[in-house]
């Protein structure tokens, strides 16, 4: 089974550990500088204990801390941001990323614009987005060979 659990203050090492391994084959491939994987603690920190309307959820299966969603809104609720989903290698294409987002949509029911970037290039992850009901909005070149593509998720209810 699985389910959300708010992270904290006191969650920092394992927020890290899990970002770094989710994201290293992705900082391997493209070599950039705003990787997750090169995200420094103090940054992580920050977002983690002390940026307002900043929240980490950990996705748990069982008992076990197999990825993380971060998420910013906005200060009435309706619109987010997902910043980061990471999802730990032995537990990706399994449909856990998937369950994950649709629990922070139910966490954060009153949210109707979900926004997200990722890298064009990264075909899967586009691709696992879309299929979670995002659509590309526009793309900003980011250095040669690589290109960021935002989304958007509208929630009518």
């Amino acid at each position: 089974m699985i389910r959300l659990e708010k992270a904290g203050a006191e969650d920092l090492e394992t927020i890290i550990a899990i970002q770094r391994a989710s994201f290293k084959a992705v900082y391997e491939k493209y070599q950039d500088e705003y990787d997750p994987y090169l995200e420094d603690r103090e940054r992580i920190k920050w977002k983690l204990a002390e940026r307002p309307n900043s929240y980490y959820y950990f996705v748990k299966k069982d008992e076990e801390n197999i990825g993380f969603l971060r998420v910013q809104t906005n200060e009435e609720l309706t619109e987010a941001w997902l910043g980061t989903a990471a999802i730990l290698p032995p537990y990706q294409g399994k449909g856990y990323g998937s369950e994950g987002l649709r629990l922070l949509e139910e966490e954060f029911s009153t949210v109707r614009q979900w926004d997200l970037c990722t890298v064009l290039q990264d075909a899967g992850m586009v691709a696992f987005y879309e299929k979670n009901g995002y659509h590309q909005t526009h793309i900003e070149p980011e250095k040669e060979g690589m290109d960021m593509v935002y989304m958007k998720k509208l929630i009518e209810k």
